[in-house]
């Protein structure tokens, strides 16, 4: 009967070792957690900016047929990569 778990050791040659280890530190792993949430908020909120200001242009009446245009291609855009994103092709 096998078990779950493995004996490594005794595979191994007489002269090697086997170690698991973390592959990062504590104070590592944490400082990349933060790294990371704050560029992905930061990506957020200028992602928010730009889909909002897209949008009062394309809906305020004062604008023009040229900024409503780049308003449409940059909203097109985003949209099309959160689609990609959501579906990952």
């Amino acid at each position: 009967m096998s078990s779950k778990w493995t004996d490594f050791a005794r595979r191994l040659p007489a002269n090697h070792e086997l170690k698991i280890n973390p592959s990062e530190s504590e104070p590592d792993g944490h400082v990349r957690r933060v790294k990371d949430l704050t560029l992905f908020f930061f990506g957020l909120l200028v992602l928010v900016t730009v889909v909002s200001y897209s949008l009062v242009v394309l809906l305020s009446d004062c604008m023009g047929a040229e900024d409503r245009r780049w308003a449409t291609s940059t909203l097109t855009a985003v949209f099309g990569g959160a689609l990609g994103w959501l579906i990952k092709r």
